[in-house]
């Protein structure tokens, strides 16, 4: 005898009722899913100025810095899950963005506005108990930009990579704000140069994995044979990032706050090494999403990462004989 399907699965042949039956069981994983924590990796750019204003020992700053962390990741989650909410039919169409729990019913659509409102103002909290005051103007300011970025900015070419650019460089800036120390403008040049590459980088993987020829990518404001023109500003603004390394530390701060000085010309190659390394890895497909989370992936970036914290370390610290 021929069973008939059950009225719930005729009305639902796609399963989302059945997946958000699951949601009901385990929300607390999906609920952690949406928040993608692999992507607070980017974050860490907030202790930037905790290191190059040699405060690392003072435990009530680190402590600060860890703080700020905290804000920028829980801000970020909440704008991925309002981001999620938006493009929550869109992503139920896409081959794999359709595993995101809200998209696949494994998370409840009442949750991930729980999460795109409740994450910013835990944020916004921490940030007003524990941190000085300028510090809101920052986060509030990433938040915004973000929001803008995901809502309009990205499909507008040129200004999807500023604005990706100034979120990293919020990230530094909050870092900075939060432990009240002043970002020097060598740090501010060396940073916009690297932060505009890595933007274009970001945006080339994404082009890659198109086949469009000259047809508009979907969701962006570029063709698909606009690859090589990422490339080609991608390495001249990493190069311009190194240059202005090199021009730091030729200047006369740097021979005051260093023992050795010289030994801080090892930095451009290590620099020079890296963004090469990374733009080829990304010609040739190795880089698949965010630069940044590859980087703290990538046995040689993490290598490289350590020998400029002791070179930087031993410029300081001790007086060698060049």
């Amino acid at each position: 005898m021929k069973l008939a399907p059950r009225a719930d699965v005729q009305d639902d042949p796609v399963g989302i009722r059945s997946s958000s039956l699951a949601a009901e069981r385990a929300p607390v994983g999906g609920f952690i899913r949406t928040m993608r924590p692999h992507h607070w990796a980017k974050n860490l750019l907030v202790f930037v100025p905790l290191l190059t204003a040699h405060e690392y020992e003072n435990l009530t700053l680190v402590l600060q810095a860890c703080v700020a962390f905290a804000c920028f990741s829980l801000c970020a989650s909440g704008g991925y899950f309002l981001n999620d909410l938006k493009d929550l039919e869109a992503d139920r169409q896409h081959d794999t963005k359709r595993n995101r729990p809200l998209a696949s019913g494994a998370l409840a659509p009442s949750l991930g506005v729980v999460g795109a409102i409740g994450l910013p103002l835990a944020a916004l909290a921490l940030a007003w108990f524990y941190l000085p005051r300028p510090f809101l103007i920052v986060l509030a300011s990433y938040f915004v930009l973000n929001l803008s970025y995901s809502f309009a900015l990205k499909r507008i070419f040129t200004a999807d990579v500023l604005a990706l650019s100034v979120l990293y460089m919020l990230r530094v800036l909050g870092g900075a704000v939060a432990i009240g120390v002043d970002l020097s403008s060598w740090l501010l040049a060396f940073c916009i140069f690297l932060f505009i590459s890595l933007a274009y980088l970001k945006r080339y993987i994404e082009l890659r994995k198109t086949d469009n020829g000259s047809d508009k990518v979907r969701g962006r404001g570029y063709v698909g044979v606009d690859t090589d023109s990422m490339f080609i500003l991608g390495v001249a603004n990493a190069t311009a990032s190194v240059v202005v390394l090199a021009l730091f530390i030729n200047s006369p701060e740097v021979e005051l706050e260093y023992s050795s000085r010289d030994v801080l010309w090892g930095l451009c190659l290590v620099m020079i090494f890296w963004t090469n390394r990374v733009w080829i890895a990304a010609r040739r497909g190795d880089v698949l999403e965010d630069p940044v989370e590859y980087a703290l992936r990538d046995r040689a970036s993490q290598i490289a990462g350590l020998i400029c914290v002791v070179l930087v370390l031993v410029a300081r610290y001790f007086v060698l004989p060049l």
